[in-house]
C-alpha cells in the first residue's frame, strides 16, 4: 500500500496525535492491516512459515524485510514496532494492577 494511504488508515483508526491507541485497539487494527505474507487459496489463508522458534520468525522477517521496496519495509518495520510497544504497555499494566485481581478466577471464592 502507498505510504499516504498507510498513513491516512493509522490516524483513521488512531487519531492524529495517535491519542485512541491501546494495546486491544491495536492489536485489532495490525490483524486487518494487510501487511502479513498470507497466502491464499481456495478461500483459506495459508502462512507461508516454517520456522520452528520465535527467533527463527525474528530472523526470517527481518531478512525478507530486508529485500522489501523501502516504502512496504518501512510500513512492516512500523507496525512491528507499533505491536511490540503496545504489548510491552500492557504487559507492564498487567504486572501494576494485576494484583487487584487475584483470586477471581478461584472457585473457592465463591
Amino acid at each position: 500500500m502507498e505510504a499516504e494511504e498507510f498513513r491516512r488508515r493509522v490516524r483513521q483508526a488512531f487519531g492524529e496525535d495517535l491519542h485512541r491507541a491501546s494495546p486491544a485497539s491495536v492489536r485489532e487494527f495490525l490483524d486487518h492491516l494487510p501487511l502479513t505474507t498470507v497466502v491464499k487459496d481456495d478461500g483459506k489463508y495459508y502462512l507461508d512459515e516454517t520456522a520452528k522458534s520465535y527467533e527463527e520468525v525474528m530472523r526470517t522477517f527481518f531478512n525478507r524485510v530486508l529485500d522489501l521496496p523501502a516504502e512496504q519495509a518501512a510500513q512492516m518495520l512500523w507496525a512491528v514496532a507499533f505491536d511490540l510497544a503496545y504489548a510491552v504497555i500492557e504487559s507492564h499494566d498487567a504486572e501494576r494492577i494485576g494484583h487487584l485481581f487475584r483470586g477471581f478466577d478461584d472457585p473457592s471464592m465463591d
